[in-house]
């Protein structure tokens, strides 16, 4: 009888293209962190929460990882011991400690019927934070239930071994020779009332997945693309209400998940931006005019050739020989202004849409909705992200100003177009 095949996890890993900025662009008092969460009908059992993640972190042991300074870039090391289930907090995405013997790259917070996975962005991206969640939230309600979940979509069986490929930095394996500028237009970039200490505030539209669909289908388009229509629109109504920036594009960056063109399972980053201009006057006031400009510029900037080319330049610029063999010290200061002065300097906003998470049975019938909430960057106070699951689309926007004034145009135009919106916040 043969055996399974054993696979070595590595003792430690380079960061992928994408997360190599993500260390020299934190402060003290900000990180680039994202936030993902599964709210369930009945109320969390924490044991049985904790032993899930023991079992989920055997199965997927890029989670299991740490970040540490080396001497040109920074690496992640494994490390045996686990992380422990902590209490949920009101001011989400507070910045982690990574400095310790056994601080990880993400925390899972538990409150009442939420689990919510914490996650800084060197680790992974959406998709690959959203897998984790919903294998350990499987994983939980097999250990509560005793019923068999089947792996299905993100949901992994926590019995299988680990897959060397989920750990692979699919950038290095995909980028051509082919290259393209980096360099575009600086964009409006919004003001406000900052709030008390860097309160990260969120506001919840919640809407039935089937209306929200319907709305985007009369309209001749997708979901995607119609609430980056909407979020857009109001943007460019709050610019022109503020009077500031005349001659500067809003413009809305919009992630695009890579591993569709390749695919590639890594559950590292690979993930890029489109960051999809727009100047009032230009005849975009219209929604119906917006979906057909936001269709075509897509269109064109997704293609694989033109994503190709503007991720192959970031791993050219990694691999110059200068900047290889320069000291972590002088690199981390470098691409720190480079973040600082091009990086925020391009977009307005972001909203990311991870889309439909479909969730086998019997799991779906135990789970309520999910949630997916970015981090603000520091110049662009603003951020929305979209993820539907169990019938509900839940649009979050987090933000690190008091005003109010874009969620309520968003929602309003949803509502006007016949989605129904129960809006929430902390």
């Amino acid at each position: 009888m043969n055996q399974p095949r054993r696979i070595i996890t590595p003792d430690w890993l380079k960061l992928d293209n994408a997360a190599k900025i993500y260390p020299a662009a934190r402060t003290k008092g900000w990180m680039p962190m994202f936030r993902v969460s599964i709210t369930f009908l009945e109320e969390i059992d924490r044991p049985l929460m904790q032993q899930a993640l023991e079992n989920t972190l055997k199965r997927l042991p890029l989670f299991s990882y740490r970040l540490r300074r080396g001497l040109f870039w920074h690496y992640f090391d494994r490390q045996e011991a686990g992380p422990q289930v902590v209490d949920d907090a009101r001011n989400m995405l507070l910045p982690l400690n990574l400095t310790g013997e056994r601080d990880f790259m993400f925390r899972l917070r538990v409150h009442r019927r939420r689990a919510a996975l914490e996650v800084f962005h060197a680790l992974t991206d959406g998709y690959g934070a959203t897998s984790f969640l919903t294998t350990l939230a499987a994983e939980y309600l097999r250990l509560k239930t005793g019923k068999i979940i089947p792996a299905s979509g993100m949901v992994l069986d926590t019995k299988d071994a680990p897959r060397p490929e989920e750990w692979q930095d699919a950038f290095q394996k995909q980028a051509r020779g082919l290259t393209r500028s980096r360099g575009e237009q600086s964009a409006w970039q919004m003001k406000g009332t900052r709030t008390e200490r860097g309160y990260l505030r969120v506001v919840t539209g919640v809407m039935p997945t089937e209306k929200l669909l319907a709305a985007a289908r009369a309209r001749g388009t997708t979901v995607n693309t119609l609430l980056a229509a909407i979020f857009l629109q109001a943007l460019m109504k709050q610019k022109e209400a503020s009077k500031r920036g005349r001659g500067k594009p809003v413009k809305l960056s919009l992630p695009v998940n890579l591993r569709k063109y390749y695919g590639v399972s890594t559950l590292r980053n690979f993930s890029f931006y489109v960051n999809v201009p727009a100047l009032p006057g230009y005849g975009l006031e219209d929604l119906d005019a917006l979906i057909t400009y936001i269709t075509h510029y897509m269109g064109l900037e997704t293609m694989e050739a033109q994503l190709n080319a503007r991720f192959s330049a970031n791993v050219k610029a990694e691999r110059n020989k200068a900047l290889r063999l320069a000291p972590l010290l002088l690199k981390s200061l470098v691409l720190k202004l480079m973040y600082r002065f091009t990086g925020e300097r391009y977009m307005t906003s972001t909203l990311t849409n991870l889309g439909r998470v479909d969730l086998p049975e019997p799991m779906a019938s135990q789970v309520e909705r999910m949630d997916l909430i970015l981090g603000p960057a520091r110049k662009t106070p603003l951020a929305a992200a979209v993820i539907s699951a169990c019938g509900k689309t839940c649009l979050n926007f987090s933000k690190t100003i008091k005003e109010s004034e874009v969620e309520r145009l968003v929602f309003t135009a949803l509502i006007r177009l016949g989605v129904p919106v129960m809006v929430e916040s902390n």
